[in-house]
């Protein structure tokens, strides 16, 4: 199994560390699934079958350049000779959640990464604007979030599971990003609904973090709980 290969901290992303990371290039030379963002928190980012696509806050879907920045993602080399598996009833996000459950149940101290499509009933999903020094904080941006609501939309979900114990380094728990099928629609996932849902998921046991070189980044105080306000962004 390939590492899932992660670019700055979370903690570091909340207080305004925006700028670049790495290249949508170098992050995606041994992967190709995966969600982020981009420099100057510049839309949500969605790497599906090795191409990096953008989700703005304008409701716009478009693909990054290899010379683009990644400010903070989370990528692997998705294998997809795994088999699938099909929830049903998914009616919201924590049911999502909940039927996810016993996927990760056996071994919760590694990481996951799941692709899955379904025709969703309702997705919510928000992207945020980009952003231009001095930085704001991600709470801060985030209040200006744009969201949006889709009926009857087809698409795929790229979610990463963390371990509780990298809280800071990255969010515990399943961050879901969507892409619609035809590529139009995107976003971090607010809430969703479906009657069924097919995934595959990976599990991954190796970790690579990319610190990020910027000299406002060896500023930061990294140990600062910042536990409540990653909450209230995440949703």
């Amino acid at each position: 199994m390939k590492p899932l290969i992660q670019a700055s901290t979370l903690n570091a992303l909340m207080l305004g560390n925006f700028d670049q990371t790495i290249s949508v290039k170098e992050f995606l030379h041994h992967a190709d699934t995966g969600i982020g963002t981009y420099t100057g928190l510049d839309g949500e980012a969605i790497f599906e079958d090795g191409v990096a696509y953008r989700a703005t806050a304008e409701g716009t879907v478009s693909q990054m350049k290899p010379e683009d920045g990644v400010a903070f993602g989370t990528v692997v080399a998705f294998d997809s000779n795994v088999p699938s598996h099909t929830l049903c009833g998914v009616n919201s996000l924590d049911e999502l959640r909940h039927q996810l459950e016993p996927y990760v149940q056996e071994n919760k101290n590694i990481f996951y990464m799941i692709k899955g499509q379904a025709e969703f009933n309702t997705m919510h999903v928000r992207s945020c604007f980009a952003c231009q020094k001095p930085y704001p904080t991600l709470s801060e941006a985030a209040s200006k979030q744009r969201e949006f609501h889709y009926d009857h939309v087809s698409g795929s979900l790229i979610a990463v599971y963390c371990p509780a114990y990298v809280e800071g380094i990255n969010l515990p728990g399943w961050h879901f990003h969507f892409l619609s099928g035809d590529k139009s629609k995107g976003g971090h996932v607010l809430g969703l609904s479906a009657d069924h849902f097919t995934f595959q998921i990976n599990p991954i046991s190796e970790f690579s973090l990319l610190l990020p070189s910027n000299p406002e980044f060896s500023k930061l105080n990294l140990c600062e709980d910042l536990s409540a306000k990653t909450a209230a962004v995440e949703g």
